[in-house]
């Protein structure tokens, strides 16, 4: 038994000399942003048998525009009932590896499920705007163009998802001259009017018929989680198992009534984080 211990890599969470985030206000404005959602109301999730609820677009402490801490992000994200969360921190994989580790950690404290999982990722600036990749465990090159950049995707094994197209940090129409594997076309920090109904309007577009179309929550703060999310027909969920689903398209997003009521209430504002 003491064996077994010792073989159990300690986790320690990230202090805030781990944080990207360097601005002294941002505590009081994480506190004031997630009781406001928190009052707003949460998202419930209820899926049928076959099926797993995932939240495919997660923000850390390790992005610069978020302080969330990857135990709180995944004990909420069980108790809202996903059955898995991908980080996609920006720049860096550092965030989504920790939270990998972090999970093992909960899992043997009985925090949350066994069969929770963990997608790394990491959300890459390319010349045109952001781009998304799924299962990668490596930092890749930034700065290339949205070809460049989904080609670097596939050869590190990855998922190249287009977040948020049409946001000012989206690749906009780039959407229709690269081949990426998915879209984003419910994004729970998206609240324009225009913009959401551009983004819901490529569900339809012929050009992307054979792309994935994804709901995520592009979640900056812990009570954003699974504003939008993703359901996948699967059996026995593993991470390979969920990297095919994806890949062949058996997804439906999904848009909260909590976000639903926030799009209603800040309709005028383009993306709030």
């Amino acid at each position: 038994m003491q064996d077994l211990f010792e073989s159990i890599e300690v986790y320690a969470c990230p202090n805030k000399a781990a944080r990207r985030c360097r601005h002294w206000w941002f505590d009081i404005w994480d506190w004031a942003v997630n009781i406001s959602l928190r009052v707003a109301g949460l998202p419930q999730i209820r899926v049928k048998p076959g099926e797993m609820a995932i939240d495919p677009h997660i923000h850390t402490l390790f992005s610069h525009c978020s302080i969330s801490q990857p135990e709180r992000i995944l004990i909420n994200a069980a108790r809202l009932g996903l059955g898995g969360v991908a980080i996609m921190d920006h720049h860096d994989v550092k965030g989504a590896l920790d939270t990998m580790r972090c999970a093992e950690h909960l899992k043997i404290r009985g925090l949350i499920p066994e069969h929770f999982l963990v997608i790394p990722g990491v959300e890459l600036n390319s010349t045109c705007g952001h781009i998304g990749a799924l299962f990668v465990e490596e930092n890749l090159p930034e700065r290339l163009s949205p070809e460049e950049t989904v080609r670097i995707i596939h050869e590190a094994g990855g998922i190249a998802v287009a977040p948020h197209p049409y946001h000012s940090t989206g690749i906009g129409e780039a959407i229709f001259d690269t081949e990426f594997d998915a879209i984003e076309i419910e994004c729970g920090s998206v609240f324009g009017s225009r913009l959401v109904k551009l983004s819901q309007d490529l569900a339809a577009d012929p050009r992307l018929a054979s792309v994935t179309k994804l709901g995520s929550s592009d979640a900056h703060y812990c009570n954003a989680i699974a504003y939008c999310y993703t359901v996948l027909k699967v059996q026995d969920p593993s991470l390979e198992v969920v990297r095919q689903a994806i890949i062949g398209g058996h997804c439906v997003p999904k848009r909260s009534e909590p976000y639903v009521r926030m799009r209603q209430l800040l309709g005028r504002i383009p993306k709030l984080w």
